[in-house]
């Protein structure tokens, strides 16, 4: 073949190849343009975060995300994650958002975790009052007071004292008893305004505190109006019933003078049978009863 062809068809390979490799560099560039322009740089957690946990480098990462799927408050820039106290708990491989870090310069613990204007105040609970077990942290309880009134002769009454109220731990902690031993106590931190920290306190330092669990979603206040031992029972002839010991017809108290029948048998069983015995009636109020086995006899009381 002409050398000269030959050379023309290596340069006009070699020129296409080198178009068709500018030609897909020129592409990949321009759809790398156009992606950067609808991604972001976002702050990720590499592991879980517990919730008063100070966030340090081991625990983020940063990575683009589309920007039209970005939701509102999400971290794009890690330095000002590092530092900061998450108030929620942060999932391992999710963003990491604003309102799930507490304010700048919050320590780690419960001070971070608690609301500006609010008291983290904990109260002993038992197995019972605290629900069995599944007051858990992010929950809102109800406390119910047990406790006496201050009038003189009250008896002890139930009421509402605070509702939607926050949970932000449970645990337990050890305690000095009366006699000087130690006691481990499970404990409930709650998140109440001042004035609720004081009658808190004051309702597990005179009476017993009980919790009830109720719908997170739930913003209705009930107004209650307590209640005591009548309430429960609420039937005054059940009572007098137990005040008299008796249970006539009507539950109420036994009539006053009636006595029971009395009652005759043989106080001589040994004389023959052709001789009618000697019967005596006692009464019941002046007399006991002598069992021996299955013999009964009835003596008569002497003055």
């Amino acid at each position: 073949m002409n050398r000269r062809f030959l050379l023309a068809l290596a340069g006009a390979v070699f020129f296409g190849l080198l178009a068709i490799m500018a030609a897909k560099n020129y592409l990949n560039a321009k759809v790398t343009s156009d992606i950067a322009k609808t991604e972001t740089a976002v702050v990720i957690a590499k592991t879980e975060i517990p919730r008063g946990t100070k966030i340090g480098p081991e625990h983020i990462t940063v990575e683009r995300y589309p920007i039209r799927l970005l939701p509102e408050g999400a971290m794009v820039k890690k330095d000002e994650v590092i530092g900061r106290v998450a108030f929620l708990d942060v999932p391992a491989k999710t963003l990491i958002l604003d309102k799930q870090l507490a304010g700048l310069g919050a320590q780690p613990g419960l001070s971070g975790i608690t609301a500006p204007g609010m008291r983290s105040v904990s109260v002993r609970v038992d197995e019972a009052s605290g629900v069995a077990g599944f007051v858990a942290p992010e929950t809102y309880v109800d406390v119910i007071a047990i406790m006496q009134p201050q009038l003189d002769g009250a008896k002890a009454v139930s009421k509402v004292i605070l509702q939607k109220v926050k949970v932000l731990a449970g645990g337990q902690k050890m305690e000095t008893k009366s006699d000087g031993k130690a006691a481990l106590v499970n404990t409930v931190t709650l998140e109440v305004t001042p004035a609720q920290a004081e009658k808190l306190k004051l309702a597990e330092a005179e009476g017993r505190l009980q919790l009830s669990i109720r719908n997170g979603i739930d913003q209705i206040i009930e107004k209650t109006p307590g209640a005591t031992k009548r309430d429960v029972i609420n039937d005054i002839a059940l009572e007098n019933r137990a005040r008299e010991g008796t249970r006539d017809g009507m539950g109420g108290p036994a009539r006053a003078g009636q006595a029971p029948p009395p009652i005759t048998f043989n106080v001589n069983p040994n004389q023959p049978a052709s001789t009618p015995p000697t019967v005596r009636i006692i009464s019941r109020e002046k007399s006991i009863e002598l069992i021996e086995g299955s013999k009964r006899t009835r003596v008569e009381m002497v003055p």
